[in-house]
């Protein structure tokens, strides 16, 4: 759907500027999406809102974003309704409003936007454990499921092997959870793997219920996560994360790891070091959707500092023998504007052995537990780096270890510098 307002000439200069933006020739596809939404061409706008949140040559500006995708939501474009959505849930220099962001959310679920409607099943689920919100989650899960989304596939296939917001269905459960295997979901096959029975090939089922259904709901409340053990400046939370939300970020993250770096303590710049052998990806502004806003709360919530100073939210995957051998997180250069003063992070898995965190100036090991958070001051009350808080990621000995880090700044992150 382009809009009504849309003039062939718009539809031209659509089409050419998608031809430089996936040959990443994007000055060429701004010059000609400037001139393509004069003519109110929703796909324009939307994807020079993308753009501009991105900084895809053009420079970075979430207002112009909001504006560009406002116009296209207004047109009755799915994806402007759930991009304005994300950018409401989040921010990114302007001012939350997450009353808003749901109605966005909402009328682009209702128009079958498949990520709007995975993103719904979460929302429902976090909203509390009453029937009647279990049972919409497991509903939006089914439409996106059903309309060919992987990761709404998987937590079907969740939802129904362990009775959420459904009964329990085991040869469903299998079903769904063999698509989201063949689509290579990173955790479908271990999930399978905790089925009994072969697998067998996925097939169409009748939703039980419809987009009709879908109706607004409380924003989850962030849930008090007291430590469990605290010494000195390192305080340990557990059950911090849903574990649908360890998934998700394991599922989204896998596809797009990369080998982690360092900083340089010189230069600033990320460089690869024997230090640090994990894997990692980093969170771009426009994969921020509701589900990652709620995430980045909860980790805010263990930080006890505003959402705003958060860096982007990072994902880690650390293999047999693979570590981070003793380091700060604090900056030790003059290359930022802020300085990281908290560290948060979760371990988003059970580590069958290996893979703790130890801080060896504090004589403590921290074991990994999936959804337990760890907390630490790298800074003092009056912002001078704590040279107490060098801490290591030990060797995995057998399985893996996923985490999820956050950095909190001294002052708001600059998104958009």
């Amino acid at each position: 759907m382009t809009g009504d307002k849309a003039d062939g000439v718009s539809r031209e200069l659509f089409q050419q500027a998608v031809q430089h933006f996936t040959q990443r020739r994007f000055e060429e596809a701004a010059a000609v999406l400037t001139r393509a939404v004069e003519g109110d061409d929703a796909e324009a706008q939307n994807l020079f809102g993308l753009m501009h949140l991105n900084g895809m040559g053009v420079s970075r500006d979430s207002r112009r974003a909001a504006e560009l995708f406002t116009a296209a939501a207004d047109s009755g474009l799915k994806e402007g309704h759930y991009n304005l959505s994300n950018l409401l849930y989040n921010g990114f220099g302007l001012e939350r409003d997450a009353a808003r962001g749901q109605e966005h959310l909402l009328a682009a679920a209702r128009l079958g936007h498949r990520p709007a409607l995975r993103n719904l099943g979460y929302l429902y689920h976090l909203a509390g454990p009453e029937e009647a919100w279990q049972r919409l989650s497991t509903l939006s899960f089914r439409l996106a499921a059903e309309a060919g989304d992987p990761l709404a596939q998987y937590n079907l296939g969740l939802r129904l092997a362990h009775g959420h917001g459904a009964p329990v269905d085991g040869a469903a459960a299998r079903r769904w959870l063999t698509g989201a295997a063949q689509a290579r979901v990173y955790l479908a096959a271990v999930r399978l793997a905790e089925l009994p029975g072969k697998t067998v090939t996925v097939e169409s089922g009748t939703a039980a219920g419809d987009v009709g259904e879908l109706v607004a709901f409380p924003m989850a409340t962030i849930p008090a996560v007291e430590p469990s053990r605290s010494v000195a400046f390192m305080s340990e939370h557990p059950s911090a994360l849903d574990p649908y939300l360890c998934d998700h970020l394991i599922n989204v993250a896998a596809p797009q790891l990369a080998p982690s770096g360092v900083v340089h303590p010189d230069t600033g710049q990320n460089l690869r070091s024997e230090l640090r052998t994990s894997y990692s990806m980093y969170f771009q502004a426009n994969m921020y959707d509701a589900v990652a806003a709620e995430t980045v709360r909860r980790m805010a919530g263990i930080a006890g500092l505003p959402v705003e100073r958060a860096e982007p939210l990072g994902v880690l995957r650390y293999g047999i023998g693979q570590e981070y051998r003793p380091h700060f997180d604090f900056y030790e250069d003059s290359q930022h504007p802020g300085q990281r003063v908290r560290t948060v992070f979760v371990y988003l898995n059970d580590v069958e052995a290996g893979g703790g965190t130890e801080f060896p100036r504090l004589g403590v090991t921290v074991e990994p537990e999936r959804a337990k958070a760890v907390k630490f001051l790298n800074c003092d009350a009056e912002g001078k780096p704590n040279p107490e808080t060098l801490h290591a990621g030990l060797p995995v000995v057998r399985g893996e270890k996923w985490l999820a880090t956050v950095w909190f700044w001294d002052r708001p992150f600059l998104w958009f510098s």
